[in-house]
């Protein structure tokens, strides 16, 4: 069980770090197909009960948790920053939409 945990962590890291540079780059597409996969492996993370890891994988899995959540955290600053832009874009098209309207309907 402990190398599996250990494995699942390491590729979470990894698919985050991915995540971010999509974000960075704004693939935003591509950055969908992938947090399917990541959110999987999160919850599958979270149903594991960590307290069964043998006593000598303890630390080194609570120190790759720790990074983990801190690299989680920047993941979703990144997201929160493009549901800003999403949020900015709508409300332009609606205001121009109104103006439209407006304008045709003089």
């Amino acid at each position: 069980m402990d190398k599996d945990v250990i494995a699942l962590i390491e590729e979470l890291l990894i698919s985050n770090a991915t995540l971010r540079q999509q974000a960075g780059d704004g693939e935003w597409d591509v950055f969908l197909d992938e947090s399917v996969a990541y959110t999987m492996g999160m919850r599958t993370l979270c149903d594991i009960d960590l307290t069964q890891l043998a006593q000598h994988n303890k630390a080194p899995v609570s120190a790759q948790l720790a990074t983990l959540l801190e690299h989680d955290a920047l993941l979703t600053q990144a997201i929160q920053g493009r549901l800003t832009t999403i949020s900015t874009e709508l409300s332009a098209m609606r205001k121009s939409r109104t103006m439209n309207k407006a304008y045709t309907a003089v």
